[in-house]
């Protein structure tokens, strides 16, 4: 449990979304990670029904933006979350494919709930109510699924007067980051929960301190097809050698120098360099790939930040560096795509009662 509860009242909580500057992939096996909160949140708000003593208590979630409304009852999100410890861990001993994990998309949301509930025993006896936004594109590189968990639990436990700090709240946002791709590192609900731009690696981050540059765009190419979890389950098999994640590695060290220095030059360089380690992983879309080379062929740089995808043209967030923004728009024009600036925020989860 995570602290005492107190008195039942509504309550909201929002947080960011997070890009991967450079480090994707690689941060599983132990290298550093640089990624940064951004300026796009999810919100999720808490409303409690009327108490009534002859009904068992419900929860019904709504998400307008993308068609969902779920109405459970606590004990069903409390089973879901068991249900789905346990087939996360058939796939971790190799009895089940992780696509076995989740029957609906949504059921990540559910599950979170549930184990939220059970691992801080609220003690919830009326239905309520949880509206739930985000600005966040779904499933394309900006820690929507930690960001959403994370809402929704900081604002069920601030509807339950939970106590929690940010510390015990990412460790069980991580546990559905488990849940949903398998194999996470942690740096999600690291910097979804804790903001800034952080070097992250073995569980642990340090802040960097940055000023926000101009000249970094995030292009969105399209939500891939693949899942991260798939994602990182294939290049797990492809038995990449050590070698190359050394060599992501050193590449992220270079980044924090040219970010905190503001060598734009150098940071050109360094873009170009991971793309090509991405290139070696199989992770960027022939499409995705063909439209950083005519990034590169006009001075600029790009990569694919988030982790690609094995199947399809569509590869997620894309970060572009180098190039004006009107060359970027005449680009983005000839393959579909949408971009805006990076902007990166300090602040982290916040939630309160209302």
């Amino acid at each position: 449990m995570i602290g005492p509860v107190k008195a039942k009242v509504n309550a909201w909580a929002e947080a960011p979304g997070k890009v991967i500057i450079t480090g994707e992939h690689a941060v599983v096996y132990g290298q550093p990670a640089l990624a940064a909160a951004i300026n796009r949140l999810s919100r999720a708000q808490v409303t409690w029904g009327a108490a009534s003593a002859s009904s068992l208590p419900v929860m019904t979630l709504l998400m307008p933006q993308v068609g969902l409304q779920r109405t459970v009852s606590v004990s069903d999100l409390q089973q879901l979350a068991q249900r789905t410890s346990q087939k996360h861990q058939d796939y971790l001993v190799g009895q089940a494919p992780l696509t076995n994990v989740f029957a609906l998309p949504e059921d990540l949301l559910l599950a979170a709930l549930g184990h939220c509930i059970t691992a801080n025993s609220l003690p919830i006896s009326q239905s309520f109510t949880i509206n739930l936004h985000t600005d966040l594109l779904l499933g394309s590189g900006m820690g929507s699924s930690a960001s959403l968990v994370a809402v929704l639990m900081a604002a069920l436990l601030t509807a339950c007067g939970g106590q929690f700090n940010q510390q015990q709240l990412i460790s069980q946002v991580l546990v559905a980051e488990q849940w949903q791709h398998g194999h996470a590192s942690g740096v999600d609900p690291q910097v979804c929960i804790l903001g800034g731009i952080q070097s992250f690696q073995h569980g642990t981050s340090h802040h960097l301190t940055v000023a926000q540059q101009d000249g970094l765009f995030l292009v969105a190419t399209g939500q891939p097809e693949s899942s991260t979890g798939e994602c990182v389950e294939w290049v797990r098999q492809q038995h990449s050698p050590d070698g190359l994640w050394q060599q992501f590695g050193d590449l992220e060290q270079r980044f924090e120098q040219s970010l905190q220095t503001g060598d734009a030059k150098a940071l050109t360089a360094h873009i170009k360099a991971n793309h090509q380690l991405l290139l070696q992983l199989g992770v960027v879309p022939v499409k995705v790939a063909q439209f950083v080379q005519s990034i590169e062929h006009i001075g600029g740089a790009a990569k694919i930040c988030g982790a690609g995808s094995i199947r399809g043209d569509q590869g997620g967030l894309v970060l572009a560096q180098g190039i004006t923004g009107s060359a970027l728009q005449m680009l983005c024009d000839g393959h579909g795509y949408d971009y805006r600036p990076l902007v990166w925020q300090q602040q982290g989860v916040t939630y309160g009662s209302q």
